[in-house]
């Protein structure tokens, strides 16, 4: 996006992470934003967040997972990225009922062939240890993580077959791609 701050891009209206804390604070106890600048938020969001830092500073979303769940308190965390405005507590709370059939580490959409990490439900205490070695090991992609935990992938059918549509995965990475977004909600304003 060019620099630009995509949890502040705007969706009908709202800033995508006002979008995000009204959706997750449906389901969530606690909601956690990592960010090593909490300042553009405090204006936009409610009280009640917790803010903090990355640990291991540039190493890209595996560093906010690991901050985050350093800090997690529950069993299970609903892990969104910032470019998603369309998260799903829906999607959320299902994925949560998968891990009943398997000693999952993990539960993430998986959408035309491509693991959705930025939208799944983890077990952060399995998983932290993980992180903390692969960050020491200096491996930072964020999908090698996978290759070291028992995961469940959940694909478009099997959303649909609850209900769920996948469109509360599309997310924003280029300017392109979030004009198509603001194209496709003109639409259905229409």
């Amino acid at each position: 996006m060019k620099g630009q701050n995509k949890a502040l891009l705007t969706y009908n209206g709202e800033h995508f992470i006002v979008r995000q804390v009204k959706e997750m604070r449906t389901i969530c106890s606690k909601i956690i934003v990592v960010t090593n600048d909490a300042s553009p938020y405090e204006d936009c969001l409610p009280s009640g967040l917790s803010y903090i830092p990355d640990i291991y500073l540039g190493h890209g979303p595996l560093s906010g997972f690991h901050a985050a769940f350093a800090k997690v308190e529950t069993d299970y965390a609903w892990v969104v990225g910032c470019d998603s405005p369309n998260i799903s507590a829906p999607a959320a709370s299902w994925m949560l009922t998968r891990f009943k059939k398997g000693d999952y580490a993990a539960v993430l959409p998986i959408i035309n062939g491509k693991h959705q990490m930025l939208h799944g439900v983890y077990r952060p205490h399995l998983i932290l240890p993980i992180i903390i070695e692969r960050l020491e090991m200096l491996q930072y992609r964020l999908s090698g993580l996978l290759d070291s935990m028992h995961w469940l992938g959940v694909n478009k059918d099997d959303l649909l077959g609850a209900g769920i549509h996948e469109d509360f995965t599309a997310d924003v990475d280029t300017p392109e791609q979030y004009k198509d977004l603001l194209h496709i909600s003109n639409r259905r304003l229409r």
